[in-house]
């Protein structure tokens, strides 16, 4: 299965199964620790409120804003809902490494870090496809397992229409359970090999700077001790496979298409 729809040959139009969501999208922020901790995902909705009785899955932070995109203002709300638990309540002295993003170098952001006595570490500008360790091994297959659930749901079970033939989108506490169970997939051992990848954790005598070179493998759950057969089934089924039929701008419009750093913000 791929990202194509078979059709007889000089057919002038495809229909594809869609659900109308070519102007919607969602910010999910991610952050883990150097010993494998993940910290719950920021998921920010583009919308100008939230469904007052929705009830969203525990393990994540949920926000909105209108155009559905990380500001000045979520990244500091960021910083005091869930980077400040990584110093516990003794404020015990950390650093956080983070891209040139315009709102993680403002004055107000670097003093909310100063409060939390965080050190802050900014990747210069073209430099994340290297040192931000989310681009370079963990957002792929976070989103290849996003992408797997969402296919689930769409081929699974009957959908209702709207008046204009559309399927009813996902409720938004659906999407966060996909969000949630996604980065949970994700094995910790990946992520304390993702620090060593790009030189943020590794030890002082220099053991680990020879992982930096390391071409990347196609399975990247190879050599992780907690991601068994299971695991790596659920990966490829993820990642290499897709519903025929099933319209992948849709998902891209939703979930984003890239690991760039011009489109991490846009997820």
């Amino acid at each position: 299965m791929t990202n194509s729809t078979i059709v007889e040959k000089g057919v002038k139009s495809v229909p594809i199964i869609t659900i109308g969501l070519d102007k919607d999208r969602f910010t999910v922020m991610l952050a883990c620790l150097g010993d494998g901790t993940k910290l719950p995902p920021y998921v920010v909705f583009k919308r100008k409120t939230l469904p007052k009785k929705m009830v969203f899955p525990p393990g994540l932070v949920v926000r909105y804003q209108e155009k559905g995109w990380m500001n000045e203002e979520l990244v500091k709300d960021w910083l005091k809902t869930v980077w400040s638990k990584v110093g516990g309540l003794s404020r015990q002295k950390s650093m956080l490494v983070w891209d040139s993003f315009r709102a993680h170098v403002s004055q107000p952001i670097w003093r909310t870090l100063q409060s939390l006595n965080t050190e802050c570490a900014v990747i210069p500008g073209r430099m994340t496809g290297l040192l931000q360790l989310l681009d370079v091994c963990i957002n792929k297959p976070f989103k290849g397992h996003l992408r797997s659930k969402w296919q689930q749901w769409m081929i699974s079970g009957e959908h209702t229409l709207t008046a204009t033939g559309h399927m009813h989108k996902a409720e938004l506490n659906v999407i966060c359970n996909w969000i949630k169970q996604a980065w949970d997939d994700i094995p910790t051992k990946m992520i304390q090999k993702s620090f060593h990848k790009c030189c943020i954790t590794n030890a002082i005598d220099r053991t680990k700077d020879d992982e930096v070179w390391e071409q990347e493998s196609e399975d990247p759950f190879e050599d992780v001790d907690d991601a068994g057969p299971t695991d790596e089934l659920y990966y490829a089924d993820a990642c290499e496979k897709e519903q025929v039929g099933l319209d992948p701008t849709t998902y891209e419009m939703m979930f984003g298409s890239s690991d760039d750093e011009e489109d991490f913000y846009d997820f």
